[in-house]
């Protein structure tokens, strides 16, 4: 078995699960809490990315969980490109959707002063930062995850 920092059936590749779920959690909670965030088609967009990642991060960790109970070896690279896709989808998915939401929230606060001048916005503009920033953490984790997975399908090709 090829000992690769995060790759799956691995603690720490249970880890980089469980830590992109805790952060796409947390960035669905913050979004879904803001007043007015189905305003807006980004954040709308980065809500069902984030979604997909904390059903894919879970599914994921649960394999990783029942891999580690039971000495099963996820290291062959029928299992391993089931992981690169998912990863890599979920990971460009993520990167889109956090991007646009970030060009949002830059919007909203630095070029209209939307959040300035409404008061009552205030709130909301503070918790859609706070999302965003969670889930570029989810989406760093979940790069991460991809790329230690393609770095052992590598080593199972050679």
């Amino acid at each position: 078995m090829k000992d690769i920092a995060g790759s799956p059936g691995t603690w720490s590749g249970l880890a980089l699960r469980a830590s992109q779920f805790v952060c796409a959690a947390g960035s669905l909670v913050a979004m879904g809490s803001a007043f007015g965030f189905t305003n807006y088609s980004a954040f709308c967009f980065m809500a069902l990315s984030m979604c997909l990642q904390l059903i894919w991060s879970f599914i994921l960790a649960c394999i990783d969980i029942h891999s580690l109970k039971t000495n099963w070896d996820l290291h062959n690279t029928r299992h391993v490109w089931k992981y690169i896709i998912g990863d890599w989808v979920v990971a460009i998915a993520s990167m889109a959707a956090t991007s646009s939401s970030a060009g949002v929230a830059i919007l909203l606060v630095r070029d209209t002063q939307f959040c300035r001048v409404h008061d009552e916005q205030l709130v909301a503009c503070s918790r859609y930062k706070f999302s965003i920033i969670l889930a570029f953490m989810a989406w760093s984790f979940i790069a991460a995850s991809a790329g230690s997975t393609f770095w052992l399908l590598v080593s199972l090709l050679d």
